[in-house]
């Protein structure tokens, strides 16, 4: 089977791509006459700044040599990592501006391999409030074969800052929509002119604020991504704000409702007494389905004397009000995901000393559009606040629509993975929002061949190898796969890594299904158990 013209290695083709044997360029040239010919609309690296688009303009082109990229410094501080870089293959770097409304000021970038592209288009995606480019992510799809785009999502700063949406609308719903799209959109134009046709099959796989970059695309423009791995849910951003900022509103009733380090490794232990083997038959450090774990802390309540080896009243109330969703005072609505058994000993990122930088910003730039706004002076009221954060024009910044029967229908795939133990955004979300999906759907069973949610017992926030306890697994591979078969995976085996160090491997059942021992054999082999419903 002969291959498409821009699968022919581009570097022969492209002034300025270095000297070119005479001999080996006749052959090639011949050889290519056999199997296909150059599209007439193929256009050359350099020609690339006169494609039209929409809103936007090419502002830069360039053939990239092997190992030549440096990543420029950005508005954030941040320029890459310079290993990341020094072993890229040869790339047609294209810069854009992008203008989709008067206060808009976009920047994107789009890489296309010269040669060894693998005919399809993989985004890299932004943390937190975006506010840079990825390299990084752009250079690791790259190496793939991947042609591949990023965006500062509409403005530079810090990923943490979001001061750039004070007085500025337009910019939010760039950061909540439109930028991604916009560099969608752009990239496809610029893949279809320099192949001389588009992308096979588009994909996102990201994590955390990237989540929600791919969650905004697949519920608002259906057409753009074939294939969405999402880790790290996101989707609700407005109200994890407020979930984050109620944990540490439990530690921080009082003086003595904080909860110090080793009160967390006390609950933490408490609550593996109690559920470790009543989920999967199985004691292995891990609650398999922690919401039917029924701990509760009062039994680590201290008698007449206080001591370390059990907590006072206050805490037994911060941590009950930590396992208890966020609620409206006044109307008793769950708002938003509790933390669950089994993420205790991260608590104190969001309950310890200060609160969550993230959420802080988010009210004081957004919420309440005020510089001078200080956590300490005017703690939110997560009934009037919660309101203000709802407002459309403050919701831009969410992608919680669960229709998507328009993705579904045109055969799209969205993989969803979850760590239970995640404490920095509740992973309760990522549940919410499948069984909404499905609910919306009209269709169950044709939704559940589109959407897949696999919860890990035991990890944190985003699959990796770092941390005390985490596990990774090969989650774009398997989106990948899933993609280009159409069989949907019922399981995936997952990796554990405890401080850094590969300590097994893990079954993990596509939801609402858990893994079950099977009574015998090592309880790090996955072959050990099967998947169930939870009784």
């Amino acid at each position: 089977m002969t291959k498409p013209a821009r699968y022919i290695n581009r570097s022969v083709l492209h002034a300025g791509a270095g000297a070119v044997n005479t001999k080996m360029l006749v052959a090639i040239l011949v050889y290519a006459s056999f199997i296909c010919v150059v599209p007439a609309t193929a256009a050359t690296c350099q020609s690339l700044p006169s494609v039209s688009l929409p809103n936007a303009k090419v502002t830069l082109a360039q053939i990239v040599a092997s190992g030549g990229f440096t990543p420029p410094a950005q508005a954030n501080g941040g320029v890459g990592h310079a290993n990341l870089f020094e072993d890229l293959p040869e790339f047609c770097r294209v810069a854009i501006a992008a203008k989709p409304s008067d206060d808009s000021d976009i920047r994107i970038e789009v890489w296309l391999p010269i040669s060894g592209w693998n005919g399809n288009f993989r985004a890299a995606g932004n943390g937190n409030w975006g506010g840079a480019i990825n390299f990084d992510g752009m250079a690791a799809i790259l190496r793939t074969g991947f042609a591949t785009a990023s965006t500062d999502t509409g403005h530079e700063a810090a990923p943490t800052s979001v001061e750039f949406a004070l007085g500025h609308p337009e910019k939010l719903k760039d950061f909540g929509y439109r930028a991604f799209h916009e560099m969608t959109a752009d990239a496809k134009a610029i893949i279809a002119a320099f192949y001389g046709g588009a992308p096979v099959a588009s994909y996102l796989a990201e994590c955390g604020g990237g989540s929600r970059e791919a969650l905004s695309e697949i519920q608002r423009y259906p057409a753009d991504y074939d294939a969405a791995g999402v880790y790290g849910f996101d989707g609700y951003k407005t109200l994890m704000h407020f979930g984050q900022l109620w944990v540490y509103r439990a530690t921080h009733l009082d003086e003595a409702s904080f909860l110090p380090p080793e009160a967390l490794q006390l609950i933490h232990q408490a609550m593996l007494d109690k559920c470790d083997a009543a989920t999967d038959g199985v004691k292995d450090g891990l609650v398999e389905d922690p919401p039917r774990c029924k701990f509760d802390p009062q039994v680590l309540l201290c008698g007449s004397a206080v001591g370390p080896n059990c907590l006072t009243a206050a805490q037994v109330k911060a941590a009950k009000m930590i396992y208890a969703p966020v609620t409206n005072p006044r109307t008793n609505e769950q708002v938003f995901s509790s933390l669950y058994p089994g993420s205790e000993l991260a608590w104190d990122g969001l309950g310890g000393q200060r609160p969550f930088p993230n959420a802080v910003e988010f009210l004081r730039w957004v919420v309440f559009a005020d510089p001078q706004w200080q956590y300490k002076d005017r703690p939110p009221d997560f009934d009037r606040d919660l309101a203000l954060a709802r407002q459309p024009e403050k919701a831009v910044i969410n992608a919680d629509d669960s229709n998507l029967k328009q993705f579904v229908g045109r055969g799209g795939k969205l993989l969803m993975i979850e760590g239970w133990a995640d404490a920095t955004i509740a992973p309760g979300g990522a549940v919410r929002y499948y069984d909404e999906v499905l609910t919306h759907s009209g269709n169950v069973k044709a939704a559940r061949n589109s959407v897949r949610l696999f919860m890990v017992p035991g990890m944190g926030h985003c699959p990796g190898t770092n941390g005390r306890e985490n596990f990774d697994t090969d989650t774009f591979g398997i989106l990948k796969q899933w993609r280009e078969t159409g069989k949907a995976p019922d399981h995936l085996i997952a990796t554990r890594y405890q401080n850094g160090k590969e300590a097994g491997k893990r079954l993990v059942c596509a939801y609402p299904q858990v893994a079950v021992y099977k009574g015998s054999g090592a309880v790090e082999d996955p072959q050990n158990f099967t998947c169930r419903l939870p009784k």
